[in-house]
């Protein structure tokens, strides 16, 4: 026993294999020391904009999840598309309206809605031409075609116990001048069940603003 025991005091310690420590460069180090106070955001889609934070001071710069010890990470949000809800009332329809702003560009932008409710009178409002549950569906579409020239589209569709009706629209707005405006455009309206409603329209205007 009294062997081993003089073994275990005697005999040197194990040696410690350690990681070495990654070193951050100096200008690194003194921003993660020294973090900003305040980050201002514009929320648009609830994203960050790096434009809006406060200044860096002299002999930092900026870091993100790719500097930190590790690799980091990056969060990455999607920006959802924005949707809306709306009570809709008259004297011919009442209803609920859902909708959702599909795409939304600087030369482009699509809406989407579709409206849940019950006719109170026919042939009012684009609407079919008896009363009861009816669902209602829209599509807005907006086109830039150049700087001066717009291409617009509206096409609605109202579905219920008296067949279906549609109404589409289409119009195209050229500014000749800062106060000259030519547009021209066609709509289309359909009733299933009352032809005498089937009508096409193409008009062309010509508006100046005093």
């Amino acid at each position: 026993m009294l062997p081993l025991l003089w073994l275990a005091f005697t005999a040197p310690p194990p040696a410690l294999v350690l990681a070495p420590v990654p070193t951050l460069p100096p200008e690194l180090a003194q921003r993660l020391v020294d973090p900003p106070r305040c980050l201002a955001a514009q929320c648009v889609h609830g994203e960050w904009v790096v434009d809006a934070m406060v200044p860096i001071a002299s002999g930092q710069r900026r870091i993100d999840g790719d500097d930190l010890p590790g690799g980091g990470g990056r969060l990455h949000i999607a920006s959802a598309p924005r949707a809306w809800v709306k009570a809709q009332g008259s004297k011919a329809r009442v209803g609920m309206l859902y909708g959702m702003q599909a795409v939304q560009t600087v030369d482009t932008s699509v809406k989407v809605s579709v409206d849940t409710g019950y006719r109170l009178r026919g042939y009012a409002e684009d609407g079919i031409a008896g009363t009861g549950p009816v669902l209602r569906s829209q599509v807005e579409w907006n086109q830039a075609l150049g700087a001066r020239t717009r291409l617009s589209q509206t096409t609605r569709l109202e579905a219920g116990q008296h067949g279906a009706y549609l109404r589409n629209s289409l119009l195209l707005k050229t500014q000749l001048r800062p106060a000259l405006t030519l547009s021209s455009g066609v709509e289309l309206r359909r009733d299933s069940n009352v032809a005498s409603r089937n009508q096409t329209d193409a008009t062309v205007n010509l508006k100046y603003a005093f």
